[in-house]
């Protein structure tokens, strides 16, 4: 009996140090080769969000079901076509944005205005510890502000510059989906089957992500785009553009994407006005976060969120901005891997939210 706890004691203490053995070699990988599988990571995303849309085309038109590289070509004119029109419309607004922070009486002369007011306002005292503070004054200017949007905006850009490497990889996934599994099958047909399984899951797991995630945030980034149009609040298409963007972050991304608009419309909107216009952009998130997307996507991403938020923070140290967008769909293939082995099976247990799940 003792001799089978100590087996199973060194056989966990094994799996362990294999494991951290090979996140640390995962580390290193992702750092030095970020050049091949950041886009590579893209690359995979785009191919899972394209899915949808290219069964519905085979499945709707019999032309494009006798020839379905009709269906990519369909829906890379579209998106071709979207992202230059979003693409102008985003650079005309930055550039409005830019006209009006540094204009004269402009935002920042708002700002200079009612920072100055603030602190001949009777606080009962809290006005001179608020006026005293350096740090708060710089994060609230606006021209920070702008800077702050611009770089998430040119770093979360920074992948046009390999669009040509993701493309490749895209058209290269596409031709490898009919014969990839029978080459495995062949190759290893004792793992066949588990292969199966992991991609089977893995696929439904990221198409369901993807694909509920970009409604979700693009109805959640139009309805933040309209209000604070009809606010009257400058960057409006700007800040649209980054609640998109950023909301593919979970916990962190709601955040960065609330905060720069709320402070532009302290500047601009009376105090009535603005406290209207924050109980608004968080009544939006809530709606779509905490009722639309489970809604849509039949469940929950199941991995705890302290899991998630340190996967965040590590793929943002790594890749940036964009690494945080695609850390979370790595970080799921990785659980459901980590599923189908035994030895691994308690580590994907530790990732989940709740055991029930399991």
């Amino acid at each position: 009996m003792e001799g089978t706890v100590v087996t199973s004691r060194r056989s966990n203490s094994t799996t362990l140090a294999n494991f951290s053995i090979i996140v640390l070699v995962s580390y290193l990988v992702l750092v030095n080769l970020k050049p091949i599988l950041m886009p590579l990571s893209i690359a995979i995303l785009i191919y899972f969000l394209i899915r949808a849309p290219e069964q519905y085309l085979i499945e709707r038109f019999e032309v494009v079901e006798k020839y379905p590289m009709l269906a990519y070509g369909v829906i890379l004119s579209i998106g071709s076509l979207m992202s230059y029109f979003v693409s102008i419309l985003l650079y005309r607004n930055i550039d409005q944005f830019s006209e009006e922070v540094k204009s004269e009486g402009g935002l920042v002369d708002k700002f200079n205005e009612k920072w100055t007011n603030l602190g001949e306002t009777n606080l009962y005292g809290l006005e001179d510890i608020i006026t005293s503070q350096d740090t708060i004054a710089n994060i609230l200017d606006p021209e920070n502000i702008q800077m702050f949007a611009t770089e998430i905006l040119a770093d979360l850009a920074s992948f046009m510059t390999t669009l040509l490497t993701v493309a490749i990889f895209v058209v290269f996934l596409v031709m490898e989906e009919s014969s990839l599994p029978g080459r495995f099958k062949a190759a290893f047909p004792e793992s066949y089957g588990r292969f199966e399984k992991i991609v089977a899951n893995s696929s439904e797991s990221i198409s369901t992500y993807v694909i509920s995630k970009a409604t979700c945030s693009a109805g959640q980034a139009i309805v933040l785009s309209m209000l604070l149009w009809v606010m009257g609040i400058p960057g409006w298409f700007l800040f649209g553009a980054l609640c998109f963007l950023l909301d593919f972050i979970p916990i962190l991304g709601a955040l960065l994407a609330t905060i720069p608009p709320l402070i532009i419309g302290m500047i601009v909107l009376d105090p009535l006005q603005a406290i209207f216009l924050g109980m608004a952009m968080v009544a939006n998130q809530q709606l779509f976060g905490s009722f639309i997307e489970p809604n849509l996507s039949g469940q929950r991403l199941g991995i705890s969120p302290l899991v998630l938020l340190l996967t965040v923070m590590i793929s943002a140290s790594v890749w940036g901005i964009s690494g945080a967008i695609i850390g979370v769909p790595i970080m799921i293939i990785a659980r459901i891997i980590l599923e189908e082995d035994e030895r691994t099976r308690p580590i994907a247990i530790m990732l989940s939210k709740k055991v029930e799940e399991e």
